[in-house]
């Protein structure tokens, strides 16, 4: 159904600073709802999967105007009070629809627009198909029939679905020039081809459709077109390549995020979108590992001043992140750390601590997530200890009288250092320490190759590790 309740994101991505700029020249939007009475009505556009205001007007009457030097084009909505929307496409320089507040789409007239009287007609056709699949579907739910049975309610299921695949291909070979066929033909699966065979029938590549599907997947999108940024389906797209499609390791993801940004030719709202979205996604990202996506997305995107819809207060603030976090991406060397033990007059350094492997922690006495790890930690070191790790534990709270009774109170019989506050260390920077506790796992090499885990995942990674050798 194309009338919902509305969800607006109040302002654009974090790391946009502006949601549209002007681009179209002029454009009139006339708008007549039954019903509607002198009501103030919004004008808002997707950007993304999410709209933003962009217009406001006054009904008179039953009767909306929108009309301005430019707006750019995509997938726009008339919000009325209630709030409820329905959606239309603006790709022309005027719009004429008239509908009825009780339904929108039941009333739906498209006085004056090519591209919305197919979106309508297409809307149409969905929701008629929806209305014979929803009933087979629930059949299947709770199905107690034979296998036949169950066979031919899938057979129906598929018909339907190749019944949509067949009017979306027929809408965009038909309408190749209009906005909202792009829209569609993005939301068209590609199609994969078989792998290729030997002479006797043997498959001889087994990655080839993989292969094919990931660096295919966006054959569909139009990037030379700033107007397929403003729809649902661009968002939704994006976010299953890289969720779903993607491997989840940062060399696999930075290498298909620079290879669909030059799509975009490096301009435009393509190129800010995705560029926007990927900081953000990975910069939020809690998978171990992914912030190395974040710190490349910096490092080739905002540090040499491509990220144009940035101040250089924001733009630096992002950049001071991503050197916050470079020194300790997995796969780097641990930073120096030489701290006091618990005699405050003895230093121990990290480098000359020898084992094959090295729990670093950072904690404090008087945090309660402490406490709850603490313990759990000493029982990891008893089972690990023989098989080569070793638990450098690095105090947070300068508070040495309480960290030290911690410490003999509960038996921590690991390496425990700390600064102090005659001898503050740089170490709550260089490791960027803003919340405890938090762990790293060193090699005998002192390389970072865990971080970020919670204490309960580290036997499962220690016995990963140690049968990997195995």
């Amino acid at each position: 159904m194309i009338m919902r309740k509305l969800i607006f994101g109040l302002a654009c991505f974090t790391l946009l600073n502006s949601c549209s700029t002007a681009q179209e020249e002029g454009y009139k939007i006339r708008i007549e709802i039954d019903g509607l009475n002198n009501d103030t009505v919004n004008l808002a556009n997707y950007f993304g999967e999410k709209l933003y205001y962009a217009d406001t007007a006054y009904a008179q009457g039953n009767i909306i105007t929108f009309e301005g030097d430019s707006l750019k084009g995509g997938k726009y909505a008339v919000v009325i009070p209630g709030p409820k929307y329905f959606e239309f496409i603006v790709a022309e320089p005027y719009v004429s629809i008239k509908t009825n507040k009780e339904n929108f789409l039941e009333y739906m007239e498209i006085i004056d627009s090519k591209e919305n009287e197919v979106f309508y007609n297409y809307v149409r056709f969905l929701n008629l198909k929806k209305k014979e699949i929803k009933p087979l579907e629930e059949q299947l739910k709770d199905f107690k029939g034979n296998d036949k049975e169950r066979k031919d309610i899938i057979a129906q299921i598929t018909q339907v679905r190749k019944d949509v695949e067949a009017e979306q291909n027929r809408i965009v070979d038909d309408n190749k020039d209009l906005l909202v066929s792009k829209y569609i033909y993005m939301s068209i699966p590609i199609t994969v081809p078989d792998s290729p065979k030997d002479e006797n029938g043997n498959i001889t590549d087994s990655l080839f459709q993989r292969r094919y599907y990931v660096n295919h997947f966006f054959d569909h999108f139009d990037f030379t077109d700033d107007r397929i940024v403003r729809d649902q389906v661009f968002y939704n797209k994006l976010n299953e390549f890289f969720t779903k499609v993607v491997y989840p390791t940062p060399d696999s993801i930075n290498f298909y995020a620079d290879k669909l940004i030059a799509k975009t030719k490096g301009t435009g709202d393509n190129y800010k979108f995705i560029v926007s979205y990927l900081t953000s996604f990975y910069d939020k990202q809690k998978r171990m590992g992914l912030d190395a996506v974040f710190v490349h997305m910096i490092e080739n995107y905002y540090m040499n001043d491509q990220a144009f819809w940035l101040d250089s207060a924001a733009t630096g603030k992002l950049i001071e992140k991503a050197m916050s976090l470079k020194p300790i991406l997995i796969g780097k060397k641990a930073p120096f750390i030489t701290l006091f033990d618990t005699t405050l007059t003895n230093k121990i350094s990290l480098y000359n601590v020898a084992a094959d492997y090295i729990i670093l922690v950072f904690w404090a006495s008087d945090c309660g997530h402490c406490q709850k790890a603490m313990p759990v930690l000493l029982e990891v070191y008893q089972n690990y200890k023989d098989k080569g790790v070793k638990v450098f534990a690095v105090g947070t709270e300068l508070e040495d009288e309480a960290w030290i009774k911690y410490i003999k109170d509960h038996n921590l019989d690991f390496i425990n250092v700390s600064d102090t506050p005659e001898h503050p260390d740089y170490f709550r920077t260089r490791y960027d320490i803003f919340a405890t506790p938090k762990f790293f796992i060193l090699d005998k090499e002192k390389t970072i190759i865990a971080k970020d885990i919670g204490v309960e995942q580290l036997s499962k990674f220690l016995d990963f590790e140690l049968n990997k050798k195995k």
